[in-house]
């Protein structure tokens, strides 16, 4: 058994090894650009999630404005989850703005097909969420009429027709509409 001096192999692979390291350090910008994009990642998957959720609100108050019924008319409920929704509008469009901001200011640092698919994704967001807002006004116009329809039924049934109303007799046992039907003839 011979020994064999292989220090020179493994200075060459240590030489080898430390400048891949030093590759790797020169690659950092491909590193910030993978952060950014998991960072704008984040921030549309936030955003998706609150749409979503929002969207599923906007469901709850689309079944109680379209009820119709006069006596189980849940107001309270749909005022509370109008101005709910409101504020998630408000909110998401500032969330967008923001991201579309993101997109512009990291533009030029990433490559023309990763601000083509990151525009892309905002403009996607805010093609939903102006479609989410039309449906919100549409749910309140729907809320207005029915209100305008239970007010008209409450008005139309809380007021005896004047045929209806009850002849009140006077002192002399006569009734007020035949005495003054009587008077009229004399």
């Amino acid at each position: 058994m011979s020994c064999r001096d292989r220090t020179q192999e493994f200075l060459s692979a240590c030489k080898s090894l430390q400048s891949r390291q030093n590759g790797i350090q020169t690659n950092k910008p491909a590193l910030r650009a993978v952060r950014q994009r998991s960072e704008f990642t984040l921030m549309a998957k936030r955003i998706g999630k609150d749409l979503s959720n929002t969207f599923a609100k906007l469901e709850k108050l689309t079944i109680l404005a379209k009820r119709k019924s006069l006596f189980d008319d849940k107001a309270v409920e749909i005022e509370e989850l109008t101005y709910i929704i409101k504020q998630d509008i408000n909110s998401l469009n500032k969330q967008i703005a923001q991201l579309q901001d993101f997109v512009r200011a990291k533009g030029s640092q990433s490559g023309r097909h990763l601000q083509t698919h990151s525009n892309t994704i905002v403009v996607s967001l805010q093609s939903k969420l102006a479609s989410m807002s039309n449906d919100f006004k549409s749910v309140l116009e729907v809320r207005t009429e029915n209100l305008k329809q239970q007010r008209s039924r409450r008005e139309q049934f809380s007021r005896a027709p004047v045929s209806a109303l009850p002849l009140a007799p006077n002192h002399l046992g006569k009734s007020q509409a035949i005495q003054g039907a009587l008077t009229d003839k004399a």
